[in-house]
């Protein structure tokens, strides 16, 4: 399905899937409430990780509704660009060091880390 962006006032965009209403919003200069185009980015990683987890956890049977990821994205080089993403899971108190080692794992064959840059470099925290 296509994504259609406008640009409007003081270099935000608002994107919508084609026939749909619902919106997601950029904003580029502070004060802002809405995310920077790089921390778009960030999110989808964070979201499109936590999908990836989420199915396989299904697949096994456990339940990993609360499960939460922080990105962090960090900018550098030139041109300007995203160079590393800081990442921490934090996942539910009763799961074992190899349950948390399993769907940290799982999370890393999601679709848009697949689609990043090789030289981005991830530092991954687990809790």
């Amino acid at each position: 399905m296509a994504i259609q962006i406008t640009l409007g006032n003081n270099l935000q965009t608002t994107a919508r899937l084609e026939g749909h209403t619902a919106a997601v919003k950029t904003a580029y200069f502070d004060p802002r409430e809405d995310m920077q185009p790089g921390e778009l980015l960030a999110s989808a990683l964070g979201a499109c990780m936590l999908t990836m987890v989420g199915y396989a956890a299904q697949k096994r049977g456990d339940d990993v509704s609360g499960t939460q990821l922080t990105v962090e994205p960090v900018f550098g080089g030139t041109p300007r660009r995203v160079t590393e993403m800081k990442l921490t899971f934090a996942y539910p108190a009763n799961f074992t060091q190899a349950q948390k080692d399993l769907y940290t794992k799982t999370a890393q064959t999601c679709p848009v880390h697949n689609s990043l840059r090789e030289d981005i470099r991830y530092t991954i925290e687990v809790k």
